[in-house]
């Protein structure tokens, strides 16, 4: 079972997790010059166990202005909306939080965006440095966690419509994302046996939107 994925996350959550505690095709979508930090504020009002109107999956990202310099980024708002598939057709729709280290940047060149709900459920969005430079469609990693289960994407379709200082933002597909052993937010307590690869792993379609702002 993949692990490496979870693993390098687990790794970004528990510093950001510190931090906290101690203080492509390269067309652009259209650029919007007046958006501001709180045109990239989150919208939807998570219920407490994260679990939301599906509506709010089917919403689009702000658009604001595409800066590939990538300079000054901290951002400390935020969530990330995500509809969950299963393979019998039943679909729910999950919204978290901004979580983390306020510097989405991580070994090796990546972006990493935490977001957490209740206990040690949430998403996290991993993005390289080297395609955000050039293009607004890029390949992102998308993991999962809800209760005892992480379903991580490897090759997903993200198409970014807000880069710059002020907020990043962007919409993603994973036609298939697959059950990985651990649990990027809970790292420490993760005490689950690796089990066999006899049989096929469960996996799920996942796709939805996030933003973060300052």
């Amino acid at each position: 079972m993949k692990r490496f994925g979870v693993m390098r996350v687990a790794t970004a959550a528990v510093v950001g997790a510190l931090v906290l505690g101690a203080c492509g095709d390269r067309s652009e979508p259209p650029e919007s010059a007046g958006a501001s930090s709180s045109d990239l504020a989150p919208t939807p009002s998570a219920a407490p166990n994260a679990k939301v109107a599906s509506s709010e999956c089917g919403r689009e990202p702000p658009s604001a202005a595409i800066d590939h310099g990538l300079q000054d980024f901290a951002f400390g708002k935020g969530s990330a909306t995500v509809l969950v598939s299963g393979a019998a057709g039943h679909a729910d729709c999950y919204s978290f939080g901004r979580w983390g280290n306020a510097d989405p940047a991580v070994p090796l060149d990546s972006l990493l965006f935490l977001f957490k709900g209740p206990a040690a459920d949430g998403v996290t969005i991993d993005m390289l440095v080297g395609d955000l430079t050039v293009a607004t469609r890029v390949n992102a990693r998308v993991a999962v966690a809800l209760d005892d289960n992480t379903f991580q994407g490897d090759s997903c379709s993200m198409t970014i419509t807000a880069l710059s200082a002020e907020g990043v933002a962007g919409k993603f597909i994973c036609p298939t994302a697959t059950r990985v052993f651990g649990n990027p937010f809970a790292p420490l307590d993760d005490a689950e046996p690796e089990p066999s690869q006899s049989a096929p792993l469960p996996t799920v379609a996942l796709s939805g939107w996030f933003t973060v702002s300052r």
